[in-house]
């Protein structure tokens, strides 16, 4: 007999959801997926694994699932490459661009489903793990915006979590900063260790100067749009920024109760995004709950999304179990339908028990029905 703890199979970062836990996010996913159906969005549900797409797409910043680093495998009959999903948005985006090509716009499409990564990031030490999302294709640019952090901050408010906080970057500065700056470069290096830690003391270069006003255009929105507007910049750096900022006050001007902020060096890490994109904390753990941005489908249409992870909401989201009720033995079906329409969960005494209310107790109940269909408290039934 193998004396190996079944956790030793696993490999780092994928774990199993035992009952409380496995319940806990069932439970906040059909949650959040009712409440995304009530404003709208259709649920749609994508393949597990896909073919290896070998085309190149002029756009490097349309939305392409080999940029996470998936897992791949060979299938034995074509000898063609799979691609095991490192996320569903992507998959969405092209549902949206051919199948969907025809319905009519703007269309707002929801999904669920598990994603495997084969690295981990700072805000994702899963490997496996499950996405909800919300998409919204076709629609005007700034309405289609507030509609998804409208949409997100309605569930953040219905799962009660609070302490929230929108961080906002500009993926289309640092993508133009890449076509001027060699990163792999001794010097290309330096800059960046500057924008990502925020250190513009390791600027030395006269011809970079303008990216130590860059780096400090970060931080509250009001703070960063400040020295944004002191700042001399490159025209195609202040036109780009320019867009950014007066998006971030056509949303804070309709929602001014969120609480918005800036960090120009996260660009790097929405690539995939075309003009910003942001993630939401839970400021009390740091936990990044949701990350969205807008991006560009295979037909050159805007797509504008959220992914909730529900692994890292499950931190922050407080569950309160359902109360059991222990059945004894031999109880008439007709006596349970009292139960039934109380939303309480009961378990049924399978074989004549000589102690029921030391078994209720083990299964953590907090009711025993008795065969005379009398319902009574736990507590208060003495030993």
């Amino acid at each position: 007999m193998n004396k190996n703890n079944n956790s030793d199979l696993l490999p780092e970062g994928f774990k199993v959801l035992l009952p409380y836990d496995a319940e806990k996010e069932e439970f906040l996913s059909r949650k959040i997926l009712d409440m995304l159906n009530k404003n709208g969005y259709l649920l749609v549900k994508t393949p597990l694994l896909e073919y290896e797409d070998t085309k190149i797409n002029s756009n490097d910043f349309q939305l392409q699932n080999n940029k996470h680093e998936p897992f791949i495998l060979m299938e034995p009959s074509t000898k063609r490459i799979l691609v095991i999903r490192p996320d569903i948005t992507p998959q969405i985006a092209k549902l949206a661009s051919t199948k969907l090509n025809r319905v009519k716009r703007p269309i707002r499409l929801m999904y669920s489903g598990e994603v495997l990564r084969n690295t981990k990031n700072f805000y994702q030490s899963d490997r496996q793990y499950q996405q909800i999302g919300a998409e919204l294709i076709g629609a005007p640019y700034n309405k289609g915006l507030l509609e998804i952090i409208k949409l997100t901050k309605k569930i953040i408010n219905n799962l009660k979590i609070k302490n929230t906080i929108i961080d906002f970057s500009a993926p289309s500065l640092m993508r133009y900063l890449k076509t001027l700056i060699d990163f792999k470069t001794s010097e290309g290096i330096v800059i960046n260790d500057a924008i990502q830690n925020k250190d513009s003391s390791l600027i030395k270069i006269k011809k970079y100067e303008y990216l130590k006003r860059i780096i400090e255009c970060s931080g509250s929105l009001n703070k960063a749009k400040s020295n944004f507007k002191k700042s001399k910049l490159p025209l195609k750096v202040k036109s780009l920024l320019e867009f950014f900022f007066n998006t971030l006050d056509y949303v804070k001007k309709h929602e001014p109760e969120i609480l918005l902020t800036v960090d120009i060096s996260e660009g790097n890490s929405f690539l995939n995004y075309q003009n910003l994109g942001f993630k939401v904390y839970n400021k009390d753990d740091s936990n990044v709950i949701a990350v969205g941005g807008d991006y560009l489908l295979d037909n050159n249409e805007l797509g504008i999304g959220i992914t909730l992870m529900t692994n890292n909401i499950c931190d922050s989201f407080k569950y309160k179990e359902k109360e059991k009720v222990y059945v004894e033995y031999n109880v008439k079906e007709g006596l349970l339908k009292k139960i039934e329409k109380s939303n309480k969960v009961y378990i049924r005494e399978l074989f004549p028990n000589k102690n029921s209310l030391t078994e209720a107790r083990s299964l953590k109940c907090s009711y025993i029905l008795n065969k005379m269909g009398k319902l009574k408290k736990i507590g208060k039934i003495n030993q």
